[in-house]
This record gives structure tokens, sequence and C-alpha cells, in this order.
């Protein structure tokens, strides 16, 4: 087994000591949170690190939980002109299918009805 060397000894006498030096109040991490995951959790944990270009998963977790992007839910409301315009649309292009099979000026008037009633629901989604 080898003696200390001399400098250690010295270095803790004198009161310095080796290693970071600490941090301050103000940058110390004092509360820590567990989280659990299983393996394909895991794996995509590490490779989205990988993608954000971190340092270490604590840091990517730290700046995913305290910047979210945070997407709301529809309402109800809003989910019934969702699945409207879902709808609408889905016959608008059977519409256009049968404009180009019949011709522009035999389906004007089905276009402008279709028209009409996207512009009305445009307007109830912008106020």
């Amino acid at each position: 087994m080898k003696p200390k060397s001399p400098t250690r000894k010295s270095n803790l006498k004198a009161g310095h000591r080796n290693g970071r030096p600490a941090l301050s109040e103000e940058e110390r991490q004092s509360y820590v949170r567990h989280t659990r995951y299983n393996e394909a959790e895991n794996a995509l944990l590490l490779a989205n690190v990988k993608r954000a270009g971190m340092k270490n998963v604590s840091e990517y977790i730290r700046s995913v939980t305290l910047n979210p992007h945070i997407v709301l839910r529809l309402n109800e409301s809003e989910m019934r002109i969702a699945r409207n315009l879902s709808g609408m649309s889905n016959n608008f292009n059977q519409l256009l299918r049968l404009c180009h099979q019949r011709g522009l000026d035999a389906m004007t008037r089905d276009v402008q009805y279709c028209l009409n009633q996207f512009r009305e629901l445009f307007a109830k989604l912008s106020s």
C-alpha cells in the first residue's frame, strides 16, 4: 500500500480542498425528485437527451419540466367544430373529384354551397 503524498496532507491542513469549487447558495440544487422508467421509456429518454445535446439526464429533465411547451386540449365546442371541419373537408374532396369528372360548370352551385359553409365555420373559429 502506498502512503499518501505530503502535498495532499498539506492542502488539507491549509484549508484548501482538491476538486470542484463549492457552488453558491443560489446555484446549489437541493431538491431531489425520483422517477421510474421501464426499458423502452429509458431508451427514449436517453435518445431525447442525446438529440437535445444536453450533458446529462438531470439537465434534460430539469429543462423540460421547467420550460414546458404545453398544448391545451380542445374543449367540447372546439372538438365539435374540428369534427365538422373534418367532415366538410371530406365532402369538399369528394366534390372536387366530381368537378374533375363532370366539369366545373356543372358543379358551380355545389361548390359555392361548400365554400359558404367553410366561411361560416372559419368565422366561428376566429371569434
